[in-house]
């Protein structure tokens, strides 16, 4: 089976479906590769939450950070 005709049945998926099978496929990975990403993103996670706390960093809620980003996109 080609990856064009994998394609073309993913296509296919709901997106329940499809969220489903990115999880198969995330754990079809490496698993000590996986760790490793999984522990720099806990580590990141905990930096933003510390700096937040300290007011290092500012925030935006979740609307108006999607309205920035499509408004960047368009551009």
């Amino acid at each position: 089976m080609s990856l064009a005709s994998i394609q073309n049945e993913i296509e296919k998926l709901e997106p329940g479906e499809r969220a489903a099978l990115i999880d198969v496929l995330w754990e079809s990975l490496d698993e000590e590769r996986i760790k490793e990403i999984e522990a720099k993103w806990a580590v990141e996670s905990e930096d933003r939450i510390d700096a937040f706390e300290r007011g290092e960093l500012s925030v935006v809620d979740g609307p108006s950070a999607i309205e920035e980003l499509r408004s960047s996109l368009t551009k």
